[in-house]
């Protein structure tokens, strides 16, 4: 079995509440920053500006580092049971339920974690020297994200495997 991951849970966010409370409590809305993208914001991703908007009114829009803790994500994994412990060593740190199915050797997992755990993860997942199935299972969970407007490995280059079937995050900070 290729392992398969999908993204299950993602924040709710109160906007109404939390943008009427800080525009009370600060006199101007945090959200007017990300108000004047030019593009759709995920809900993750105004959040986040919003967040960073408390502290500095002109931050702009972006993903800080710092602040990807503030949300969560659940993805529900399958995967064979070898390719499973290979998975959920990369999510180290995040909490996770796993069971076998019905299907000999087949399990599966619903991970959650911060947007921070996930770059972390999905970098480890993504390297050069992990097994293709589990790469293949990160670099559905990089294109998950990424398509959500949550890119947050800009830190990293991108490049295809040398069989041309995966994507490899190398970091561009030499480490």
């Amino acid at each position: 079995m290729n392992p398969d991951a999908v993204l299950i849970q993602s924040p709710a966010i109160d906007f109404r509440a939390f943008i009427g409370l800080t525009h009370k409590v600060l006199g101007r809305s945090p959200a007017a920053v990300a108000d004047t993208s030019h593009r759709e914001l995920s809900s993750s991703e105004k959040f986040l500006c919003c967040l960073a908007s408390l502290r500095d009114a002109k931050a702009g829009i972006g993903l800080p580092p710092h602040l990807l803790s503030h949300v969560s994500f659940s993805a529900f994994v399958g995967a064979d049971e070898r390719d499973m412990l290979d998975i959920l060593q990369c999510c180290s740190g995040m909490p996770f339920v796993a069971v076998e199915t019905n299907a000999r050797g087949v399990q599966i997992a619903v991970v959650t974690g911060t947007l921070a755990q996930w770059r972390d993860a999905v970098a480890s997942g993504c390297r050069p020297d992990v097994e293709p199935p589990v790469r293949s299972c990160f670099n559905k969970l990089y294109g998950l994200f990424t398509a959500a407007g949550l890119n947050v490995w800009t830190d990293f280059h991108t490049r295809q495997a040398p069989d041309q079937t995966f994507l490899l995050l190398e970091d561009k900070r030499g480490k």
